[in-house]
């Protein structure tokens, strides 16, 4: 069945380029759609949908636009313009994906409309700022966007930006031609945070909720992952969370990698959503390679993960600073609470004899947890280390009670 894939870019300034993909997607038998968010020179191809019903879904016109001389305000408007217009699409039924191209104005735009559609929805963005020395992060949010460096810059059709472009095309096809299209499930949602030093423990606890008739959605703990989870509490996808690994919380107090939004916790408060929290990885600091760790923080105990990680054990203060942080926000939740602490370690090399094990730095955790005022939510300090079977079936026992309550 002929799919409907919408090709997002500027045609005074890349329409060759997107002509190019255009056809590579009808040439597979779909109908591609092209929309011009082009703002000043004349458009290269004719589009589907103009930049003037671009800019009349974002309630202006490009007469506007140009008059206020503006660069910032025409592409907030031309990527709200085609945000609305891509939703309406999808809500209609006529997007079965979607593909744009761009520097990083094109990116900006394009990713804009990309992020607010569904999970499962083929994306592709090619994009000459995807690449190692510019963070693109923003540009994905919580969504699966696949963004494709374009390695020459995107001008003109030669013998590398056709065979990137051809690439993009393939794979939003492929996508397109092999989505599942939405899902769902009877079962009740399980969510947890994993990291590769808690993973003995998540996946036990996986096994356990599976058994017991429970779907397992696992999130990373790179900071995106942890949004991820809440935007689905926030929308009621989530009948209980075991959270397991927050290392992004200390990231974001201790200006570490992999970092928690701000509002981290407060929408799975604010909902109510049954939750175990566990500080897994909140007892040591993510930083780059060894070389750009601050001297300061190598006169610490630290372990060089992988060649671009190095571990940095979290002293009393930043674990007390990490427990107050979580006591506060789970203090006000109006559902059922619960935190459950290893003594013998937070995470795989927070271990007895292991290079990060300081069980005097982790009490500062629950130091914070009760200087935050949350008494009233149920502490319980287990004599176990987080990788050991018997705490991942504790926590899941646990989670399963406040649940099914």
């Amino acid at each position: 069945m002929p799919k409907n894939i919408i090709v997002i870019g500027t045609l005074d300034t890349k329409g060759q380029e997107i002509a190019f993909v255009r056809d590579l997607i009808a040439d597979r038998g779909h109908q591609p759609v092209v929309i011009d968010t082009g703002i000043q020179g004349e458009p290269a191809i004719e589009p589907a949908i103009s930049r003037g019903e671009v800019a009349a879904a974002a309630e202006t016109s490009i007469e506007a636009l140009l008059a206020a001389g503006d660069k910032n305000r025409a592409i907030s408007a031309m990527a709200s313009g085609v945000t609305a217009i891509a939703a309406a699409l999808h809500a209609e039924g006529k997007l079965d994906g979607v593909i744009a191209l761009g520097g990083v104005q094109g990116t900006v735009i394009g990713t804009a409309a990309m992020r607010t559609l569904p999970v499962g929805v083929p994306k592709v963005m090619v994009s000459a700022v995807a690449n190692g020395q510019t963070t693109f992060g923003p540009f994905v949010g919580t969504k699966d966007v696949a963004i494709i460096h374009s390695v020459a810059d995107i001008l003109g059709l030669n013998i590398i930006t056709r065979q990137v472009l051809a690439e993009a095309a393939g794979a939003v096809i492929g996508m397109a031609e092999l989505a599942l299209g939405p899902q769902s499930t009877e079962r009740p949602t399980v969510a947890m945070t994993m990291a590769g030093v808690t993973t003995a423990c998540v996946m036990r606890a996986r096994q356990l909720f599976e058994a017991w008739g429970y779907e397992v959605i696992a999130f990373h703990c790179n900071g995106a992952g942890a949004k991820a989870m809440e935007e689905l509490a926030d929308a009621g996808q989530l009948q209980g969370i075991l959270d397991l690994s927050p290392h992004d919380i200390g990231g974001y107090l201790r200006d570490g990698l992999m970092q928690a939004s701000p509002d981290r916790l407060e929408a799975v408060s604010r909902r109510g959503v049954p939750i175990v929290f566990v500080p897994g990885g909140i007892d040591f600091i993510l930083f780059g390679p060894l070389q750009s760790v601050a001297p300061e923080m190598l006169e610490r105990s630290y372990v060089i993960h992988n060649p671009i990680h190095t571990h940095v054990r979290a002293n009393h203060a930043e674990m007390r600073e990490a427990g107050r942080f979580v006591g506060e926000r789970l203090r006000p939740t109006t559902g059922p609470a619960a935190v459950m602490i290893p003594r013998r370690g937070f995470s795989q090399l927070n271990i007895e004899g292991g290079p990060l094990y300081d069980p005097e730095a982790d009490h500062g955790f629950i130091e914070g947890l009760t200087a935050a005022g949350a008494g009233q939510l149920a502490i319980a300090e287990l004599d176990m280390h987080i990788n050991e079977p018997a705490f991942a079936e504790a926590v899941s026992t646990k989670l399963r009670s406040l649940m099914e309550t």
